[in-house]
Formats: C-alpha cells, structure tokens, sequence
C-alpha cells in the first residue's frame, strides 16, 4: 500500500502544473498556439507586421501567459501595433519583392558569377534581412516610438549585434535551405513547418534579441 502511494506520488508530481514535464509541454503548446494565430492573422499579407509584432508580445510575457490566454492577448496586442505595423511592413514587403526578383533575374541570365552585381545586392538585402529582424521585436516592446525611431533603432541595434542577428536569420533561413537543398527532408518535416515553422524561429531568435532589448535604450 506504501509502495502504491509512492508511486501515485510520483505520478502527480510529474504531472504537476510545475513540474519541468508540464512547464515543457506549455512551452511546446504556447509556440503551436502563436504559430496557428500568426498563420491565420498574415494570411491577408498586409497583416504580417502586426501579426509577427503581436507574436513577439506574447513571447515577451510568455511567464504570464498561458496557451488559453494567450489568443486574446495575441490579438489584442495585434489591434493596438496594426496601423504602425502596418506602415513599417509594407515598404519591407515591396523592398524584399525587389529583392526576390533580383535575385530571380541574376540566376536566370546566370549571372550569380558577377561580383560587380552581386555584391552591392546582398549587402543591400543583408542590411534589408537585419533590420526588419529586429523591427518587430521592438515595436513589441517600444509601441509608442514614432517609426523612424524604430526603424533607426533596428538598423542600429541588427549592426551593433551582428551575432545575434545573423544566428537570428538563419534560424528562419534553415526551411528555405532545406527546400531548396534537401527537399526529401523538408517534406518529411512538413508537420514541424505547419504547427511551428514560425513560432519556433521566432521565439528562439526572441531569446536571442531579449537580453540586448532589456539592457537597451535607443
């Protein structure tokens, strides 16, 4: 009977609200939560800023949140970033798009082998990929900035740590490289792309920009 009691014991304590399991499977839940309402909310496109914005709020008060409360915090916290997201997204939308098809057009006259071309297009799309890291993050924490000190800010803060802003980027570059490069891999990760091909990215590149925003005031 003791020994039966014991092992009860264990089961509720691993079970246990605090317990290093269940804490691991809120964290795991909270991440497929915030991808599913960042999915929906960037499907219109010119929501994406907001959403991501919003994404990064709830992983700023990922301690005081729950995967239940975390939707209408989720959405909240979209309304009031929308229109500054907004305005701060599209012209990074239209730039990547130029980007893109650059890119696009090197490749397809086989150019990819002129430096005199290439070069000032990767660092204008590296600078581009820096900043808008770091831009929603702080529209997170900084909403009541006007949008040029934000984007000043960015730009500052994505050079000064230029670690952390390339470890960042290639967080969210690995689905890309896999596609391109390892197709038969991606595909067998399709569910991980679906319930957290954002989230997850997103809230590890959180944790490495984080430290810098606490200690930070621009």
């Amino acid at each position: 009977m003791k020994r039966k009691k014991r092992l009860w014991q264990c089961v509720v304590d691993f079970l246990g609200d605090s317990s290093p399991f269940m804490t691991l499977v809120g964290k795991v839940t909270l991440v497929i939560v915030v991808q599913i309402c960042w999915f929906l909310s960037s499907l219109p496109v010119v929501t994406a800023g907001a959403a991501t914005a919003a994404a990064y709020a709830v992983f700023h008060e990922r301690r005081d949140l729950s995967y239940l409360t975390a939707v209408p915090f989720f959405f909240r916290r979209m309304r009031v970033l929308w229109k500054k997201a907004a305005l701060l997204w599209l012209p990074f939308l239209l730039l990547g798009l130029f980007f893109t098809m650059d890119l696009w057009l090197l490749l397809r006259r086989q150019l990819f082998n002129n430096v005199l071309l290439l070069t000032p297009l990767l660092i204008a799309a590296s600078l581009w990929g820096i900043t808008l890291l770091w831009l929603f993050p702080l529209l997170s924490r900084r909403s009541g900035q006007a949008p040029g000190a934000l984007l000043r800010s960015a730009f500052l803060l994505g050079l000064g740590e230029l670690w952390r802003s390339f470890a960042a980027i290639l967080l969210f570059l690995i689905p890309v490289v896999l596609l391109l490069f390892f197709p038969q891999i991606f595909w067998s990760l399709s569910p991980v792309w679906m319930l957290a091909g954002f989230s997850l990215p997103a809230w590890i590149a959180w944790r490495l920009l984080e430290p810098v925003l606490d200690r930070t005031k621009l």
